[in-house]
């Protein structure tokens, strides 16, 4: 029997490969057998593979380790005509991706000291200590090494480091443990949490972008508000945002947070539609949809300037955090527009549907934060003391607020902007005669905003309104 259909049999079933890719997946592992054969070093399965196997959780990529292994990578991406990607090339450390397809891929890495127990006394955490070699894999014979009782630490779902100086060594395993505790729901063991207690301030000397990889990882759980709080208590939160506790908003980062995850969990309660749509982009970006609403405390109102560029969220105190933490410039915008919009909702007084000044408003509130609107809105509808109950939101004012907003963003503001513009910057220094300056970006916004609320339907009428503002602007000079 092959090692697919023996382990998908196993009282932890993989998930459904479907029979064609379990096939290709065991004649790649074959592949590799035979190539390593030719050099004769032994190679082993390890680490998170192993776990997740137990576990019986979905996952796409397998962990080897094996002297001598990026040749074996080359040689492998090579016979299989695959990318090869390499991860880290460091002499004596060297791991190498081979990427057979889009959600299969397999990591070699260079063995660890002279012997597979070697290699796993210096991995982190005992639940990814495992290791079989590949022919045990292949044959279905669970003979796992296991050294460190990780097969016990993941039926009880506990995390333990490894004995020695595993967090010294690199302090990130440190906020990896609270990465497995958020993806994996499982308990820090009381020892390993005390280590972390003592050295959290070690966190400090790892690169930020590692630091934020792992971050966004542990915030793309849909339940990451229990695993910050833990955080919380082991002091490696104030290491990594010293600013929270500066200000005193540590408390109520993890309480919005909370309270967003619940929102997100059923958007369906607070009533707006169409219901699909705001649950796609509600899931698009979820660890920074999180990460927003952690940092939101920071972010004062009167910070946040109304009606004017949009880079001016990147001058925040939640834009610089991000900026330390090596984000890109687009997940530092659609944090701040998330942020900006939330802000932004209070000033939004509704007089009824027909109100220009209110659909004003909600353009405006739109156009600057479009990117995070639908996220901000709900980061809105969580900042408060106690959240409401499911009936209760039919009544809640802001939650009628955010069902307006919503109803003009997908049925007037989207199918308006899918149609071409009544005017364009060629259009008023044709037509108008007016020398390219700031006042044509006011015309056109202005124009775009009228065209959209319906105030304006035609071009002439574009033109009547792109002359009134020239009017207006000479009238002020």
């Amino acid at each position: 029997m092959g090692c697919l259909a023996h382990l998908v049999n196993t009282k932890n079933p993989l998930y459904d490969l479907g029979s064609l890719v379990k096939k290709m997946i065991e004649k790649q592992l074959q592949n590799i057998l035979q190539l390593r054969k030719t050099y004769q070093s032994e190679l082993y399965i390890v680490g998170g593979t192993l776990r997740d196997l137990i576990l019986g959780r979905q996952y796409s990529d397998f962990d080897f380790s094996v002297k001598g292994a990026s040749i074996l990578a080359k040689q492998y991406a090579h016979a299989t005509k695959s990318a090869l990607v390499p991860l880290d090339t460091t002499p004596g450390r060297e791991t190498f991706r081979v990427v057979i397809k889009k959600d299969l891929y397999f990591d070699f890495s260079e063995l660890q000291g002279n012997s597979i127990e070697v290699d796993l006394s210096r991995r982190d955490f005992s639940i990814n200590a495992l290791a079989i070699s590949l022919p045990d894999f292949i044959k279905g014979t669970e003979k796992y090494i296991d050294p460190h009782n990780g097969q016990k630490d993941i039926l009880n779902k506990v995390i333990r480091v490894l004995p020695g100086s595993a967090f010294s060594k690199d302090p990130l395993r440190m906020l990896r443990a609270f990465r497995f505790m958020s993806i994996l729901e499982f308990k820090i063991e009381s020892s390993t949490l005390k280590k972390i207690k003592t050295l959290h301030s070690k966190i400090n000397r790892v690169s930020p972008e590692r630091i934020r990889n792992e971050l966004y990882i542990l915030l793309s759980n849909k339940k990451a508000s229990p695993t910050i709080q833990a955080m919380k208590g082991s002091g490696l939160l104030e290491s990594i945002f010293p600013e929270l506790y500066k200000n005193e908003k540590a408390h109520s980062c993890i309480k919005i947070l909370s309270h967003v995850e619940k929102l997100l969990s059923d958007p369906k309660q607070v009533g707006g539609k169409p219901l699909p749509e705001i649950k796609k982009l509600l899931s698009e970006k979820p660890q920074l949809v999180r990460l927003g609403s952690m940092l939101y405390p920071l972010t004062q109102k009167s910070s946040i300037k109304k009606n004017t560029n949009k880079k001016s969220n990147r001058k925040t105190i939640t834009s610089k955090i991000l900026t330390k933490l090596r984000a890109s410039n687009a997940d530092i915008d659609f944090v701040g527009a998330m942020i900006s919009c939330s802000h932004f909702v209070p000033s939004i007084h509704l007089t009824g549907t027909d109100s220009s000044a209110s659909r004003i408003r909600i353009y405006q509130l739109i156009h600057l934060n479009e990117q995070g609107l639908i996220p901000g809105l709900f980061l809105y509808l969580a900042n408060r003391s106690i959240m409401l109950k499911e009936k209760e939101w039919q009544a809640d004012p802001s939650a009628m607020t955010v069902i307006e907003i919503l109803n003009f963003y997908f049925r007037t503001y989207l199918p308006a902007k899918r149609k071409n513009p009544l005017l364009n910057g060629n259009d008023l220094q044709r037509e108008l005669k007016i020398k390219p300056n700031s006042i044509i970006k006011t015309i056109l916004y202005k124009v775009e905003e009228s065209r959209v609320i319906g105030i304006i339907n035609t071009r002439p009428e574009a033109i009547q309104l792109a002359k009134k503002i020239i009017l207006e602007k000479k009238d002020v000079h």
